[in-house]
């Protein structure tokens, strides 16, 4: 294989860049990298844009030292700007160091970019890594997001990470630097079995291409068919969890329970995942998640009207009805009701939520502005100023409007009228100074609301969202 000519056609066959784009290239001194910089340097001037080199001194080994200044030196012989940090022995973790090390390396990379107003990084990832990343995922387990491998491409920082060598085999690559003669650094960490990657490398992989020659390119098209995939569905599955989100913020989630089970088994699955892991979750991995999917079908799908589960990071799940709840649940939080609020005639109150409430009087034969919002009428003999607001009691009871005597809990009402539990603690009662119920504001009439007579003098009460 040409390698230069190859890469100069996937170039311009992908459009991975344009000449008036600033590219930052990442080379360790590898072989990899250092045949990636390389190819650079043999791109026509047409596809050629502004490049620089970044480079990481891990200190990891004895030799980084000397690879650096090797690296400087190349780039100055070469008049190509290059920028280098190091991650002092001090800083390194005692555990969790290649986690440690990724994300002090991209770090850089990214103040880099935004330093140079770069609008590409460029990896040297190539086939065999692709096929290493797979085989490590599918077997440690996860999203099937995660399966698709390294993606050629991806938004990162102010611009996008390209690995423009993910088509190639480490093969092409040593072939290429031995025909040109590259020099470059072995990392002898490479070969070190305790690191997982490397196990994958010397141990698995040889045994999977003496089963197939072909491996790499069938793994490559696996990751490409699963890519395209994953992008059509994504889409239908986030639009279905629209459909079926009814309320959201960050402690809460109302899922409309029949929309969800209207859909197909596969796609109640899929939406349920959407929703856990981009909505509650918030992207943290969740080693049981298709566990709590397979918890909350079981809940929706129960005989029984009410009923719940708790779900990890403090979160549990509420059956209400025709409804499911998703809420973080926090036991230091003291719930707090607010203060009982006096409404005059002529004037509004201003509830918590945003809405108001006003009472008006109005004269015989006079029409009432307010008689297209929701609203109630009451007889000014029949109550003593001035009306209450406030949130409901516990036992608080109502004559509801029709009746004459008797009275009903309030707590019966709001269940008879399948008002979810969290909702029903924040439902607002009017009451007059004697602390008669006048109204279950939004809810429910009472016995004092009457019809609206033009030939007397009458209170409106108004009610507006």
């Amino acid at each position: 294989m040409d390698l230069v000519f190859d890469f100069t056609q996937n170039c311009k066959r992908h459009l991975l860049w344009k000449p008036s784009d600033r590219i930052l290239i990442a080379v360790s001194s590898g072989v990899d990298s250092m045949v990636l910089l390389d190819l650079i340097q043999h791109l026509p001037d047409s596809l050629r844009p502004w490049y620089g080199v970044l480079h990481v001194n891990h200190e990891l080994r004895s030799s980084s030292i000397e690879e650096e200044r090797f690296l400087e030196n190349l780039c100055y012989l070469k008049k190509i700007p290059y920028f280098s940090r190091s991650w002092k022995k001090e800083e390194h973790p005692e555990k969790g160091i290649e986690l440690a090390a990724r994300n002090f390396r991209y770090t850089f990379f990214e103040e880099m970019m935004e330093l140079n107003k770069a609008t590409h990084l460029l990896t040297a990832h190539h086939a065999d890594d692709q096929l290493e990343t797979v085989l490590m995922r599918l077997v440690r387990g996860g999203q099937i997001d995660g399966m698709v491998g390294i993606k050629d491409q991806r938004k990162f920082g102010p611009g996008v990470l390209v690995r423009p060598l993910l088509h190639y085999s480490k093969e092409d690559i040593y072939a290429y630097s031995k025909i040109h003669q590259l020099a470059y650094y072995e990392d002898e960490t490479n070969s070190d079995p305790m690191y997982t990657r490397n196990r994958y490398r010397q141990r698995i992989v040889p045994l999977l291409k003496l089963e197939n020659d072909q491996v790499l390119t069938h793994f490559k098209d696996f990751s490409s068919d699963l890519s395209d995939i994953l992008s059509i569905t994504n889409k239908v599955i986030q639009e279905k969890s629209e459909l079926v989100l009814v309320e959201s913020s960050s402690v809460f989630y109302e899922i409309d329970k029949t929309t969800l089970l209207s859909l197909e088994p596969e796609l109640q699955r899929q939406v349920l995942k959407y929703i856990l892991l981009n909505k509650v979750y918030k992207f943290q991995p969740v080693e049981t998640l298709r566990k709590q999917v397979e918890e909350l079908v079981g809940l929706m799908t129960s005989s029984k009207s009410n009923a719940q589960l708790d779900l990890p990071k403090g979160w549990k799940a509420r059956r209400q009805y025709q409804q499911l709840f998703l809420e973080k649940t926090n036991p230091e939080k003291v719930k707090t009701t607010c203060s009982e609020k006096k409404l005059f005639p002529e004037q509004w109150v201003f509830l918590e939520d945003g809405a108001r409430v006003g009472l008006f009087k109005r004269d015989a034969h006079v029409i009432s502005p307010y008689e297209k919002d929701k609203h109630i009428w009451i007889n000014p003999n029949q109550v003593v100023m001035p009306l209450v607001i406030r949130h409901r009691k516990k036992g608080d009871r109502m004559t509801l409007k029709g009746m004459q005597t008797g009275r009903k809990k309030i707590k019966d009402i709001l269940i008879d009228q399948k008002i979810p539990i969290k909702m029903r603690d924040e439902v607002s009662v009017l009451t007059d100074s004697l602390g008669e119920i006048i109204w279950l504001l939004n809810y429910k009439e009472s016995r004092l609301s009457i019809p609206r007579e033009t030939d007397k003098i009458q209170y409106i009460l108004v009610y507006q969202e």
